[in-house]
């Protein structure tokens, strides 16, 4: 009885699926949103922040600031396609293609004097948008997500001596999710919706070496942001004609993104040629739980275990009342909470590119670039249809057209490829996984265009 009452579906269905929507805003990523700039996405973002060709460097090494002069504004977008082919084991197949997502990007520098820089960037560097037909089978992974964070990032940079920058900023974030799910359970068709939002603050600081003229090093590291969302639960029981809605307006989640590192390199290799790196590390294996909290929790958790408890009674054959009530009452004491902790199990995730540069002439510069990027998700019973997390790798194009001395445009394309394991797994009963189905890509194209305007 004790493992059949603690094990009811519902419960770990409203956990499960309100879980992977908020990670989506804490994380990203696994949906981290590299994408802060078109030049960079030209060369899969190696030498982020010290190539000195755009103002990105107020996000990904602020240090590098102190390559550019006078006053420039900047303003672009990269678009994510994702397509997501998963086939059930059954052999239904779905898509949670979400077409046309907009990553965009805005940036301030001024040179105060000879050593020192403001920036400001405008920024959304964690997010995910998933589409589902709520219908298809495998709704409990999740359905439909759009999460959302936008951060606001002053930024001061100082050059301490001809060879060795520092620059530091203060990160103001905004994050707002909304979520849907379905879950079929003993006592119906459960379906969870979840409308949140929330401030919270980190920082970033960032050195920059140059030893030679043709050589640059730059080290980075940006700050945990702890988020607490506040917003609206709603959860629906239906069973045949008749649906039960449990509404909250004191729905909670907390969520954190992780503490990144980023060492970057450039290499000025010829008066045309200019070769770069990166590597990133990511401490996700700190992303543990995540608490969830709201009253139709608990009120349809409840429901959910009269339910099982119901269940049970009519499948032992109890007919005494004063037993009946002690299995209700045992049922809802142990399950009917209004507060859950959902676990990841992710470990530390790592993006490694290379990229190249090349002048044709004072006018126009193309590039290009290749990376691999390893997944948080260290276990695959744990990945959801609204995080559908795997080893990628990154093949992208770019060029850069100087109209004039003051006028710059860029664009950038490139091509996500999924690699590894892609399997989802359903949670039974008795605490263990079933293999449910696989998604047959984990694909995604980014292709996105910016300008820079320096006032002199």
């Amino acid at each position: 009885m004790e493992n059949t009452v603690k094990h009811f579906t519902l419960k770990l269905a409203a956990a499960a699926t309100l879980s992977a929507a908020l990670s989506s805003a804490a994380v990203a990523g696994g949906f981290m949103l590299t994408e802060q700039s078109v030049a960079g996405l030209g060369r899969a973002y190696a030498g982020a922040g010290i190539v000195g060709d755009d103002l990105s460097a107020v996000w990904y090494n602020p240090a590098g600031m102190s390559l550019l002069s006078g006053t420039a504004v900047q303003m672009g977008a990269v678009v994510a396609d994702l397509d997501l082919p998963v086939t059930t084991e059954s052999g239904e197949k779905e898509n949670g293609r979400k077409h046309g997502v907009p990553v965009p990007n805005m940036y301030l520098v001024h040179q105060i004097k000879d050593d020192m820089w403001f920036g400001f960037g405008i920024t959304v560097p964690y997010g995910m948008a998933t589409e589902y037909n709520p219908d298809w089978k495998l709704s409990d992974k999740g359905m439909n997500a759009e999460v959302k964070t936008f951060d606001f990032n002053p930024n001061i940079a100082v050059k301490l001596t001809d060879t060795l920058s520092f620059g530091a900023g203060v990160s103001l974030q905004y994050v707002t999710a909304q979520f849907e799910s379905t879950k079929t359970t003993d006592a119906g068709q459960m379906r969870v919706r979840l409308n949140a939002d929330g401030w919270a603050w980190g920082g970033n600081l960032g050195f920059m070496w140059q030893p030679t003229e043709t050589v640059r090093v730059g080290l980075a590291y940006r700050s945990q942001v702890n988020h607490k969302a506040d917003g609206y639960l709603k959860t629906s029981v239906s069973s045949g004609d008749q649906t039960m809605n449990f509404m909250s307006n004191d729905g909670h989640a907390e969520m954190s993104g992780p503490h990144t590192i980023t060492l970057t390199g450039t290499w000025k290799a010829t008066d045309a040629l200019r070769l770069s790196g990166l590597v990133r590390w990511a401490n996700w294996s700190s992303f543990d739980k995540l608490p969830i909290s709201g009253g139709s929790l608990r009120s349809a958790t409840t429901v959910a275990a009269k339910a099982q408890a119901a269940a049970y009674i009519e499948a032992n054959h109890i007919t005494d009342p004063a037993v009946q009530q002690r299995v209700v009452a045992k049922a809802i004491a142990e399950n009917a909470t209004n507060k859950t902790s959902p676990e990841y199990h992710w470990k530390d995730s790592w993006l490694f590119t290379v990229g190249a540069d090349y002048d044709i002439n004072e006018q126009v510069t193309v590039r290009g670039g290749v990376g691999y990027e390893i997944s948080p998700v260290d276990d695959d019973k744990y990945r959801s249809a609204t995080i559908p997390d795997t080893d990628r790798l990154w093949l992208s194009l770019g060029a850069t057209w100087r109209v004039n001395k003051q006028l710059q445009g860029d664009f950038g394309l490139a091509y996500l490829r999924g690699i590894g394991n892609r399997d989802l797994y359903k949670e039974n009963a008795d605490g263990t996984f079933t293999k449910a189905g696989k998604f047959d890509r984990l694909d995604a194209i980014m292709w996105g265009a910016q300008f820079v305007y320096k006032f002199d």
